[in-house]
């Protein structure tokens, strides 16, 4: 509707409404968190709730009101309509912006219980929105680097502790936990860096999904498949939000029933841990193939998967061997089993 004024308007009203919007509704959920520890009794907590899960609709639908006002964005959405939980869910997602997180409420809306998310620790202290994440339940997780785990290996493990307590929050009322798996923003530069083998998505990692799932896959109706693009705003899509220039949202949704979910122990079973690692890698090349196939138009060409993380037992080598077939390694400098020069046809040779 106001897509027409200029960019820089357009971020300043963006801004200056979602503000409002947050702030607004932040108070009762402060109040719910100052609630919460006194009244411990099931009926208060599941009340309690319930009450964060409605001030949340309420900003996801106020902030779709926003867009409509700023943006004119056509939703190309597929599969939605399979979309019905009565209980929890986990849902799966690449990564490309920060916009992915208010496009998620936007497209799902009332279909699905208040969406959570697995956060850095290091963004409680942003003000109003960390504490506004931390009274909704949002898990915060802290994640340690080489560096801090060489100068302190106490700290080992506390990353998996962490995110197994984070877990166990999320069971007492229901819930959509939102996992991206690739743990950070899709850009080319990243995909160059580390030598993704997918065309439009960095390598997914299975660690916090498979202990999520580990904690939680026997109390959730389902997994929600999404693959997410922004065709028309490739580069930046949260900016375009704001600037009222975001042209098209594509989302295609896959329900995985809870009967076909993998849990396991992640962590202590190596032929679990391999068989969910490739599960999750064939889902990322899926997602791969569908982006190259109905949102970006590439050339066909065989997708690449990265190396199997764990070597497979005699019952698994025949299907590790059609795989590595089709695909090449993610990193061919650490494969030993390089493929055979090919031989030249005697009767084609040139004499000298």
């Amino acid at each position: 509707m106001l897509s027409f004024l200029p960019s820089p308007l357009l971020v300043i009203l963006n801004l200056v409404l979602i503000s409002i919007n947050t702030v607004v509704l932040s108070i009762p959920i402060f109040i719910f968190a100052l609630l919460r520890p006194l009244l411990r009794f099931k009926a208060a907590q599941l009340a309690l709730e319930r009450g964060n899960n409605f001030i949340y609709h309420a900003w996801t639908g106020i902030n779709t009101l926003i867009m409509r006002l700023t943006n004119r964005i056509e939703f190309e959405v597929s599969g939605m309509e399979q979309v019905k939980i009565s209980g929890s869910c986990v849902i799966v997602s690449n990564h490309i912006s920060w916009a992915d997180i208010v496009l998620i409420g936007r497209l799902f809306g009332h279909r699905i219980p208040i969406t959570k998310f697995f956060l850095k620790h290091s963004l409680i202290y942003i003000p109003v929105i960390g504490l506004v994440c931390l009274g909704l339940g949002m898990p915060f997780l802290r994640r340690y680097s080489r560096a801090e785990l060489l100068k302190n290996p106490k700290l080992k493990g506390k990353d998996i502790e962490s995110t197994r307590k984070a877990c166990k929050r999320l069971i007492y009322a229901p819930t959509s936990l939102v996992n991206f798996a690739e743990g950070t923003r899709f850009t080319p530069q990243k995909r160059a860096t580390v030598n993704s083998p997918y065309r439009h998505l960095m390598p997914p990692k299975a660690a916090s999904l498979a202990i999520a799932l580990g904690q939680i896959g026997k109390r959730i109706d389902c997994i929600l498949n999404l693959t997410l693009a922004y065709p028309e705003n490739p580069h930046k899509p949260f900016i375009a939000l704001l600037k009222g220039r975001m042209k098209k949202v594509y989302a295609h949704v896959e329900v995985i029933s809870g009967a076909d979910i993998k849990c396991g122990d992640y962590l202590n079973d190596k032929q679990f841990k391999h068989e969910f690692t490739l599960w999750l890698r064939d889902l990322w090349q899926q997602k791969d193939e569908r982006l190259s196939s109905e949102v970006y138009h590439d050339a066909p060409a065989v997708l690449a998967a990265p190396q199997p993380a764990a070597t497979a037992q005699s019952g698994k080598e025949e299907h590790e061997k059609l795989q590595e077939q089709a695909v090449r390694p993610q990193n061919p400098e650490n494969d030993s089993a390089k493929p055979a020069a090919a031989t030249p046809d005697p009767a084609t040779e040139t004499k000298a």
